[in-house]
């Protein structure tokens, strides 16, 4: 009897005790309310953006022309710190801008450091061994200036026709006069001549200069069209007529099928490059009142062409030109003239 109930007793310590252990290893397995004892963590801050900004790579002093891509750069800078109405996110934004102000390397281009650039920045730099060109305007018109189809960049030639007065010695075949008064041997006269030669070739375009249009009138009464300047006072310009065409001893030469409406009228600056001999070549043939039209050269040519010029001599000499010769004078008889053949 004692035995039974020392094993019941037992039993009951040993159920106890699991179900005690149980509840400490569920206890322990729950997860701990940390709350109260850890402080609470921020969450992580938002990453400021990153934008472009166009910087110099090398120190930069003033009057730079940005032509040279590799001197800039493109750096990432956080958006607060780029300006946006001064800066530049792109090297093709600034490239062909002088720059006014000194910018040291590593900091950025800034609209306030730019301006465009003027004709002295864009004349080309000359080959080795050769002078650089200047710039030398020249003022053309639908026949010298190739009907208006020269754009900037194109080369020209440009050709000269002179106008040589020369005196002529005639033996004076005149009857001596009476009163022995002495006759010259000689009768003297003036001839023209006319001489043309290619005086300058492959002169760069650098600018053109077109007339301002023509404003109409405003309905309330205001300015007129707006004036525009005459065309200067040489031969060298070929003349035209007020519908454009060309105008050759008082006659009008007709058009070709395309008609005129659509080549510019007036006359407009071709800003050329040359060098200072092929500026005074060019002011000699303009003050001697000689005829300058312009040759427009191909995209690819680049061959220094070898002229003799053009003078009547030259022509017949060396072209085989045949000379007119005046035809034997009619002679008709009395009865032939009163008596017309019908």
């Amino acid at each position: 009897m004692q035995r039974g109930a020392l094993l019941i007793l037992l039993i009951g310590l040993i159920i106890i005790i699991g179900g005690l252990a149980a509840f400490l290893i569920l206890r322990s397995s729950e997860p701990a309310d940390t709350t109260s004892q850890t402080p609470e963590v921020p969450p992580p801050l938002t990453e400021v953006p990153r934008v472009l900004v166009v910087q110099a790579r090398v120190d930069l002093e003033a009057n730079t022309l940005l032509n040279d891509p590799t001197v800039l750069e493109v750096a990432e800078v956080p958006i607060t710190e780029f300006d946006e109405a001064q800066e530049f996110s792109k090297i093709s934004d600034v490239l062909g801008k002088l720059l006014i102000n000194p910018v040291p390397a590593g900091q950025p281009i800034r609209r306030a450091d730019l301006r465009d650039a003027g004709l002295a920045q864009r004349i080309p730099t000359p080959e080795p061994g050769q002078p650089r060109v200047k710039a030398y305007p020249l003022p053309v018109n639908i026949i010298s200036g190739v009907a208006d189809q020269i754009a900037v960049g194109d080369f020209v030639d440009i050709i000269a026709t002179f106008s040589v007065e020369r005196q002529i010695f005639r033996p004076n075949i005149t009857q001596p006069i009476e009163d022995n008064q002495p006759v010259s041997r000689f009768v003297e006269s003036q001839e023209f001549f006319f001489a043309t030669k290619t005086i300058i070739q492959r002169a760069q375009v650098l600018q053109i200069v077109r007339p301002a249009v023509p404003t109409a009138p405003s309905d309330g009464g205001g300015a007129g069209p707006s004036e525009t300047i005459p065309p200067p006072q040489s031969s060298s310009l070929p003349q035209v007529d007020a519908s454009g065409q060309p105008i050759t001893g008082g006659q009008v030469v007709e058009g070709g099928t395309g008609g005129v409406s659509t080549l510019t009228q007036g006359f407009w600056m071709v800003v050329l490059g040359l060098t200072d001999q092929e500026i005074e070549l060019l002011e000699f043939a303009l003050q001697s009142n000689a005829r300058i039209v312009l040759a427009l050269r191909g995209a690819d040519d680049i061959l220094i062409e070898e002229t003799s010029g053009a003078t009547l001599d030259i022509l017949v000499r060396e072209f085989g030109l045949p000379l007119p010769r005046p035809l034997p004078p009619q002679v008709y008889s009395e009865d032939e003239f009163l008596q017309p053949t019908p």
